[in-house]
């Protein structure tokens, strides 16, 4: 079971840098948009679904790929395009 767990989570030592660079990327543009829409991350978790607020952490400190769907949702609730998350300045 453990062998299972650990191929279907790669550690940062496993990922390329371009991957490591666009979680980091995509995180840090998430939680910018989140802050111009002055939500806390306990809010844009209950927007989209999530009971676990950690989980928009993760998520903006790219510990985690998020989904498509969860773009997808994260883009709908702070109401801008997926096009507008992945726009890094």
């Amino acid at each position: 079971m453990f062998i299972k767990i650990f191929l279907f989570m790669p550690s940062l030592a496993y990922m390329d840098d371009k991957e490591i660079k666009f979680r980091k990327q995509l995180g840090a543009r998430i939680q910018e948009l989140r802050q111009d829409k002055e939500l806390t991350q306990p809010q844009l978790a209950a927007l989209i679904g999530f009971k676990d607020y950690q989980a928009i952490s993760r998520i903006e400190n790219g510990r985690v790929s998020p989904s498509i769907y969860i773009i997808y949702q994260i883009s709908k609730a702070l109401e801008v395009k997926i096009d507008d998350l992945c726009n890094f300045k």
